[in-house]
């Protein structure tokens, strides 16, 4: 046979060309696509933390001597927890896609009806997961909100540079958050059109 170009395992013939099954090799990029993308957004969570303890280490050595510091250290705390959780979710998403690639290559031996009701069963776990992030992602911005209004009225924050840097810092997480919540929403889509 002769080779018609470099594929990603090597050269591609015309004959292994012809034999390619559509749905396979759309499950496979639809999954690389999601393999990525999940990269992609725990490094834009690790280097949003890295970002968050530099600036939390920047506010300690300006506000030396300022009481109610710990609470920076609690902010800096409750940020790491969030990004780890958020790491396990995107986790379960990939895991949940290639649970879905299985289900779409064992198409050839199952009817079409058990694909379909098994493509429903599937968007119903990642609609489920991505609402449960939401929860936590609202969760998330609710307390970071409250633990900053707190602590601007129990240490007299109100109006000084303490709390518009308490503002600032509150503001950024709430636009990682919204951030993350689009990004959900453009997750979920795709395996709607396909189903």
């Amino acid at each position: 046979m002769k080779a018609t170009g470099k594929g990603p395992e090597g050269p591609v013939t015309a004959a292994a060309g012809d034999k390619t099954d559509f749905v396979e090799t759309a499950v496979r990029v639809y999954t690389t696509g999601v393999e990525r993308l999940a990269e992609a957004q725990k490094k834009a969570i690790d280097l949003a933390i890295e970002h968050n303890t530099e600036m939390m280490s920047t506010w300690k050595k300006q506000a030396a001597g300022v009481p109610g510091l710990f609470m920076l250290d609690l902010a800096t705390t409750a940020c790491d927890r969030f990004a780890e959780t958020h790491k396990g979710m995107i986790d379960l998403m990939v895991e949940q896609t290639h649970t879905l690639a299985d289900l779409a290559k064992e198409r050839k031996v199952k009817a079409g009806k058990v694909v379909d009701e098994s493509l429903a069963r599937a968007q119903e776990a990642i609609d489920q997961s991505v609402a449960a992030q939401k929860t936590v992602l609202e969760f998330s911005t609710r307390q970071t909100r409250a633990a900053f209004e707190a602590a601007k009225k129990q240490f007299g924050y109100a109006g000084t540079p303490a709390a518009t840097a308490a503002d600032s810092l509150q503001h950024g997480f709430e636009v990682v958050v919204d951030a993350q919540k689009e990004l959900l929403d453009v997750l979920k889509e795709p395996l709607k059109s396909v189903h």
